[in-house]
């Protein structure tokens, strides 16, 4: 059984996009969405999600990085026992003339207005010296250099330099990591503050070379899920297993690739920052692996009925089922289809406008779809699958049903299992401006998975004036969208 990580706290900002396009980072995305997703899995970090703020894409401007760290600062003053992180991941860069470093956020209009636009090193010091948790871990993963390995673009702007992030005022004082620092006795009530930079001032901060994701995090998510030895009794991550993990492993992956980087830590206590595997631990002297960072998640079964060894995955979007055929599937919990029956026959229900969803036959099994809003939904695979009525708390809007039909032909053609999602997501659309963000952006992200052949459609869908003026103010649904490709 999975044990949230009740005092936890997190920022997770990363500016991958900027609206100086050349400035782009890719890499930055796969990383801040990686350690959002490890953070708040229940078998993983298990960060209750509510602890846990996601700031990039092109919501990652100087006003909405300085609110999370006041959001951040407001929830450690209410929690006394709070653990506060911050993961930043982004450009970075010192003005040669007056010797004043700058983040880079999205909103920067031109390098030659760095000072007026850009995040001063001052004003980040300030906002995170504000942030009174009993335990602080502040990790900086800024990008430094030129190249195609690495993560940044050398600014045109000849007085604008490319460096790492300044240390912290009241972190100088704080010691460098040693190497096994572990004290039983600190353990218990262990407190303090850590920083972890992923590179000393004239090193660079690279991306692996496939491309997946930067060394440092990769690394960091690594340290997070059990990587690091630890005790077989252990069921929290500790900062120094984070500490002394990522410092060996980012300086050995570096010369593997014939570079040189080298994390900057620093620690003054030995506190947890994480539940191991949700904190149920990992017993390496059992021959249990540490799960790879580039794995997709574990789903998390939700216990809704039997399916015969299958997982059931409840996301904000809606139901998604794994693993092939299902026997039984109890009452659907938090979905917009009230009960999913499954037996071992095929029943056909209505067909949406009188037209039928991708033709008679799927695969050799018959496939039917019911009507979308306020009806009854039927879908099959060799066995009977039997929709209550779709209560989606919209409106029945026949020109949406009309914009999701090819949404709905590739789903059932390439994925029929999946349909109650998009159900799901239709429902939460015809909601319009009171629609749940996160339920929307649950469901574009479950069907992509699990319907990749439906990805650019789901694209096209958003991009409908219908559809796509209100969703634009949608954080989480615009950033499942770009991860749409």
């Amino acid at each position: 059984m999975s044990k949230t990580f009740v005092h936890g706290y997190a920022v997770v900002i990363g500016v991958d996009e900027n609206q100086i396009k050349r400035l782009a980072l890719p890499a930055v995305a796969k990383d801040v969405t990686a350690v959002y997703e490890v953070l708040i899995h229940p078998e993983r970090c298990a960060y209750d999600k509510e602890n846990v703020r996601l700031v990039n894409g092109s919501e990652a401007t100087g006003k909405n990085i300085l609110e999370a760290f006041l959001w951040l600062k407001e929830k450690a003053k209410q929690d006394p026992e709070a653990t506060a992180v911050i993961y930043y991941s982004g450009h970075g860069m010192r003005d040669k003339k007056t010797d004043r470093y700058y983040l880079i956020p999205y909103d920067i209009e031109s390098l030659a207005r760095v000072r007026v636009s850009a995040l001063k090193a001052e004003e980040i010091q300030a906002s995170i010296s504000e942030i009174r948790a009993k335990r602080t871990l502040i990790i900086l993963d800024c990008c430094h250099a030129s190249g195609m390995d690495v993560k940044d673009i050398d600014p045109d702007e000849p007085e604008l330099d490319a460096v790492a992030f300044p240390e912290l005022p009241e972190t100088k004082e704080v010691p460098a990591y040693e190497e096994g620092r572990k004290d039983v006795s600190e353990l218990a009530e262990g407190e303090g503050r850590a920083i972890l930079n992923s590179s000393t001032g004239p090193e660079s901060s690279y991306v692996r070379p496939d491309r997946k994701m930067s060394v440092f995090t990769y690394h960091l998510i690594e340290a997070l899920t059990g990587h690091a030895p630890h005790d077989d009794d252990d069921t929290v991550v500790y900062v120094t297993d984070v500490m002394s993990w990522v410092t060996k492993k980012v300086k050995q992956t570096a010369a593997e690739i014939n570079k040189s980087q080298t994390p900057v830590m620093r620690t003054d206590g030995v506190f947890p920052v994480a539940q191991l595997i949700g904190g149920q631990g990992l017993p390496l002297g059992k021959g249990v692996e540490a799960p790879d960072p580039l794995a997709p998640l574990p789903t998390v079964n939700t216990g809704g009925g039997d399916f015969a060894g299958r997982d059931m995955t409840q996301k904000e979007g809606g139901v998604h089922f794994e693993g092939g055929d299902v026997d039984i599937a109890g009452p659907v919990v938090g979905g917009s289809v009230n009960e999913l029956v499954m037996g071992n026959k095929t029943e056909h229900s209505e067909v949406i406008q009188g037209d039928k969803i991708g033709g008679d036959k799927v695969g050799g099994d018959k496939i039917s779809v019911g009507s979308v809003s306020g009806g009854v939904v039927s879908i099959g695979r060799e066995s009977q699958a039997i929709g209550s009525t779709v209560k989606s708390g919209g409106e029945n809007r026949p020109e949406l049903t009309e914009l999701f039909k090819p949404l709905y032909q590739t789903v059932a053609a390439e994925g029929p299992q999946t349909m109650p999602i998009v159900i799901s997501l239709q429902g939460e659309v015809e909601k319009g401006k009171t629609a749940d963000d996160q339920k929307i952006a649950g469901a574009i992200m479950d069907v992509a998975d699990a319907v990749p052949a439906a990805r650019p459609i789901m694209k096209a869908l958003f991009q409908d004036p219908q559809i796509a003026s209100f969703v634009q103010d949608l954080q989480m649904t615009q950033f499942a969208l770009m991860r749409l490709g």
